[in-house]
């Protein structure tokens, strides 16, 4: 900490050299003053102005939006524990370690968070998502894409009454009317689901007049030869084919990359402070950056795409999203203190243009799980 300190005070001075100005210990206490809640307004905000002001990527002339969970190791401290419950882990449940369930609501071709939390870890990313449907402003046409661990009936009925188009992945063996398509060999069906007794409440909630929900399942044929099966709200077979509905659910995976960014490329896992807020603050101050990065990079990442395939390439490029990640969080004091954001914007374009990758479709990889150790608050990176 105190090493990013000097350096920060050096880039503010101008100087070649980082400069000892502030303690460590100063700057604890000025950030247990500064509540988290302002990241989460900053992007919010820029969030707002970018659906207002850009022209924004549709699939179709839908918004595509995908959410998804995950956990964050946190570091180990009595006050950290007070807010974030502490999980059981090993054999006998003998190992406390301070986790984090957190959740993205992203917008899978804009690159955008619409929104994000982070709770402790017994919470989980269920009653994350619903909390943030509740906070989201839908428009018309978005569609929500998730994965397998989310999809119920009263869901899919409340998703309806919110007119929130959906398609989900379900799991082939736990619903009844998936075993019997798979059993009959069908692979394209209008399905009417009733509420269970469960979820009656939902009926009085919306208002509905009817207990039940028409979805459409799909039976997908992967290239490896297994089936994904998905249930969505696009119940025109003519305007959207199964071909479609493949292409729109692999889209999802936009989300797997923002956890990458995210966790790894920011480094989430490294928090610099041994407190909840502070743990709160660097959550909240890694969405509003990588908000920031798709909103700066936005304009570069049509021009190269456009580019790209006006030359006839064999594949489609984009901008390096972790070297614009660090282009970004190199320029804050320039943008938002010495408020050089002409130069900063001509500086981006030049760069991005320069550091482009190539889009290889198709390609994927078996998932290796291993468990992860917590990082040490005494080594950090230099």
């Amino acid at each position: 900490m105190q090493r990013e300190l000097n350096d920060f005070f050096g880039h503010l001075s101008n100087s070649d050299y980082s400069i000892h100005k502030v303690t460590k210990g100063a700057f604890t206490q000025a950030r247990s003053k500064l509540n988290h809640q302002a990241f989460i307004e900053l992007s919010q905000s820029s969030v707002d102005y970018f659906y207002k002001n850009t022209p924004y990527l549709l699939w179709d002339k839908h918004r595509l939006l995908a959410c998804d969970g995950s956990t964050i190791m946190l570091p180990n401290s009595k006050n950290i524990k007070a807010e974030f419950k502490p999980a059981s882990f090993g054999r006998n449940g003998t190992c406390e370690r301070s986790v984090a369930t957190i959740s993205l609501f992203y917008d899978v071709l804009n690159l955008v968070t619409l929104n994000a939390k982070i709770d402790s870890f017994n919470v989980s990313e269920i009653t994350l998502f619903k909390t943030q449907l509740d906070e989201i402003t839908f428009k018309p046409d978005d569609i929500l894409l998730l994965d397998r661990g989310y999809p119920s009936i009263g869901l899919l009925y409340e998703l309806h009454h919110r007119n929130i188009g959906f398609c989900v992945r379900l799991k082939d063996n736990w619903w009844n009317e998936v075993n019997s398509m798979l059993k009959a060999g069908e692979s394209d069906k209008i399905v009417t689901f009733i509420l269970p007794k469960k979820d009656k409440a939902l009926q009085q909630i919306y208002s509905g007049k009817t207990d039940s929900v028409t979805v459409r399942i799909s039976v997908i044929e992967l290239e490896d030869g297994t089936k994904e099966i998905l249930c969505t709200s696009l119940l025109d077979r003519k305007n959207y084919t199964m071909e479609d509905l493949k292409q729109l659910y692999h889209l999802r995976w936009g989300i797997e990359e923002a956890y990458k960014l995210f966790k790894v490329r920011a480094d989430m896992d490294s928090f610099s402070g041994m407190t909840a807020l502070s743990v709160k603050q660097d959550f909240y101050a890694g969405v509003f950056a990588m908000n920031l990065c798709a909103m700066v990079s936005f304009p570069i990442e049509q021009k190269v795409r456009e580019e790209s395939a006006k030359a006839n390439l064999k594949y489609i490029k984009t901008v390096n999203k972790t070297n614009a990640f660090s282009l970004i969080k190199e320029s804050m004091i320039g943008v938002f203190i010495k408020k050089k954001v002409t130069v900063f914007l001509k500086t981006v374009d030049k760069i991005l243009l320069k550091t482009t990758e190539a889009i290889r479709p198709n390609r994927s990889y078996p998932r290796n799980h291993k468990p992860k150790k917590p990082k040490s608050m005494n080594y950090k990176i230099m």
